[in-house]
């Protein structure tokens, strides 16, 4: 991948993690970009804290992504994800500034598991790539 590209895409998604955490309001249905169904599954009750996952897996995959095709060892994916995490725990952080939030640990559990299975889902479809190599070309 590109690294402007890469690095844009991050800045983007951490961008958007940030600021979607720090609006006054937690309704999503407020937000012009989000898509009206995907804001009024956001904003229904019992979605209140899986919805931080959402975002997180897609920065999972893109990381991830980057982290495959520079054929990283293991403990920078875990370094990623810790890093990950460190977003989802600094946009709670800041909602505690903020009139109408809070922080919640429950919306950093589920942050964390978005970011892992994003970074999972990379790690799966590279594993499963090598073996089909491997397969195919016995030799190696």
């Amino acid at each position: 991948m590109n690294r402007l590209l890469y690095y844009f895409l991050v800045t983007i998604g951490a961008g958007l993690v940030l600021y979607l955490s720090w609006r006054s309001s937690p309704s999503m249905g407020y937000v012009w970009f989000i898509p009206p169904s995907v804001a009024q599954w956001a904003d229904k009750q019992e979605n209140d804290t899986i919805r931080t996952a959402v975002p997180l897996v897609a920065l999972g995959l893109i990381v991830g992504g980057q982290l495959a095709w520079q054929r990283r060892p293991w403990w920078q994916w875990l370094v990623a994800w810790g890093l990950l995490l460190v977003l989802v725990i600094l946009a709670e952080a800041g909602q505690h500034f903020r009139a109408y939030r809070r922080f919640d640990l429950a919306d950093v559990v589920w942050g964390g598991i978005g970011a892992a299975i994003g970074l999972a889902l990379v790690a799966a479809l590279q594993v499963g790539y090598s073996l089909l190599r491997r397969a195919s070309n016995p030799s190696t």
